[in-house]
C-alpha cells in the first residue's frame, strides 16, 4: 500500500530592512526575525549593515543607495523603527518623522519588487495620550516643510511635545499613503503600530517616574512593556497571516489608550 507523507515546506526566507536595529525594539526585532530564519540588512549610526545618519537629507539618500546595493534592489519587508526621545526638538522631528518617511519613500520602489511585501512604521501612544503638543508642527512635517518643523522644535530642548507632534504626523502620514496607488495599489501592504511606555534602553530610568503619574498616564496591565512583545507583533504584520492590514495603526500600550480614551474611538462619521 502507498502511503503519502505531506511535507510542510519551510517559510520562504525574506530579505527585511530594520532602522534603527542597533538598539531596543530595533535589535529584538531583528533576533526574532533572524531566528525565523529571514535575512535582515541593519541600519543605524553603529553596529549596523548600513551606517547612515537620517537626520539629514544626505545620511537619508545615501541610506537608499546603501541598502539598495545591499538587497540587491528587492526587499520583502521594511521596519521604520529609528527615532530618539530625551533629544532637542530639531533633532527629534528630523530623525522621528522626516528620517522614516524618507526611509519608507526611498525604500518602497524595493519593495514593489519583492514577494508579498509589507512595511511597518513606529509611531506612539504618545499622539492620543499627551496634551498640549503643537499640532503646527504635525501640520509643518505633513507639508513636507522640515524647516519650519525644526523652527518650531528650537525651544524644546528635551524634545517632549516634539516627539509626539512627529510620532502623530508619521501615523497620519501612514494612513494616507498606504491605501493609494503606490502603496497597496502596487501590492504593498504599509502599517504602523503606537507602543507605548516599552522598557528599552531609551527609557532606562524613567520607570519610576512614568509609574508615579498615576491617572494622568494610566498602564492598566501593571507593568512596561518588552521590547520582544513589540517584536512579535512586528514580525506578525510582516507575515503571511497580516495580509488584510492596510493603513491600520494598532495601539500596544498596556491599556493606556484605552483607560484615557475609551469613550473617542471607535466612533461614527460625521
Amino acid at each position: 500500500m502507498d502511503v503519502y507523507v505531506g511535507v510542510i515546506e519551510p517559510a520562504a526566507v525574506r530579505t527585511i530592512v530594520i532602522t534603527g536595529s542597533a538598539g531596543g525594539i530595533g535589535s529584538a526585532t531583528r533576533r526574532r526575525l533572524e531566528a525565523e530564519g529571514h535575512r535582515v540588512v541593519g541600519v543605524d549610526v553603529r553596529d549596523a549593515e548600513v551606517i547612515a545618519d537620517l537626520a539629514t537629507p544626505a545620511g537619508r539618500t545615501a541610506m537608499v543607495d546603501e541598502v539598495t546595493a545591499a538587497c540587491d534592489g528587492v526587499l520583502d519587508g521594511l521596519v521604520a523603527g529609528a527615532g530618539v526621545n530625551g533629544q532637542p526638538g530639531e533633532l527629534t522631528v528630523s530623525i522621528n518623522y522626516f528620517g522614516a518617511v524618507a526611509t519608507l519613500a526611498g525604500l518602497r520602489p524595493l519593495l514593489a519588487r519583492g514577494d508579498e511585501p509589507k512595511a511597518v512604521a513606529i509611531s506612539s501612544n504618545s499622539v492620543t495620550t499627551q496634551a498640549g503638543y503643537p499640532m503646527a508642527m504635525t501640520e509643518a512635517c505633513l507639508a513636507d516643510d522640515e524647516a519650519e518643523a525644526r523652527r518650531l522644535g528650537e525651544a524644546d530642548a528635551q524634545g517632549l511635545t516634539a516627539y509626539p507632534a512627529a510620532k502623530l504626523a508619521l501615523a497620519r502620514w501612514v494612513r494616507r499613503h498606504a491605501v493609494g496607488a503606490d502603496w497597496i495599489g502596487a501590492g504593498i501592504r504599509l502599517n504602523a503600530i503606537a507602543p507605548g511606555f516599552i522598557r528599552t534602553p531609551m527609557t532606562a530610568g524613567i520607570e519610576e517616574f512614568i509609574f508615579s503619574l498615576g491617572d494622568i498616564f494610566p498602564m492598566p496591565i501593571g507593568r512596561p512593556g518588552d521590547a520582544d512583545e513589540v517584536a512579535a507583533l512586528l514580525a506578525y504584520l510582516l507575515g503571511p497571516d497580516a495580509s488584510f492590514f492596510c493603513g491600520s495603526v494598532l495601539f500596544m500600550d498596556g491599556g493606556t489608550d484605552a483607560a484615557l480614551r475609551g469613550e473617542d474611538w471607535p466612533s461614527p462619521p460625521g
